[in-house]
């Protein structure tokens, strides 16, 4: 079972999950975040503290969002994988193509430096 559940700060929708994403669950993960990719104008971050375990299904969704969200220039970063979550992302590649904070506060502190770094001249 997969729960999903938003907040919103800074500018960013937040998407906090709890659960196992896999073949099950991968399909409504993907739809709730699609949502956000067409409706939403700003970063999109991913709680992922509570997912305790991410099959190859959860990461085509992780990586479908990813490639949604490129077009717009938008940020996609999920945080707070456990030790398992992350192993899966790394050994996969992921860590190479979608980006992944430590904490929410590192999350939001990415998006605030790119927010000041668009905003400086050229």
């Amino acid at each position: 079972m997969l729960e999903l559940a938003d907040s919103f700060e800074n500018g960013a929708t937040i998407v906090h999950a709890s659960g196992k994403l896999d073949t099950l669950t991968a399909k409504s993960f993907e739809t709730h975040l699609r949502a956000h990719v067409e409706t939403g104008s700003g970063p999109l971050l991913v709680d992922m503290q509570a997912i305790d375990y991410v099959s190859s299904f959860g990461l085509r969704s992780l990586l479908i969002i990813a490639k949604q969200m490129a077009p717009y220039g938008r940020k996609f970063i999920l945080f707070s994988p456990n030790t398992s979550v992350l192993e899966v992302l790394r050994v996969s590649g992921f860590l190479r193509i979608i980006s992944v904070a430590d904490s929410k506060a590192t999350a939001l502190a990415d998006i605030s430096e790119a927010a000041v770094s668009d905003e400086q001249p050229n």
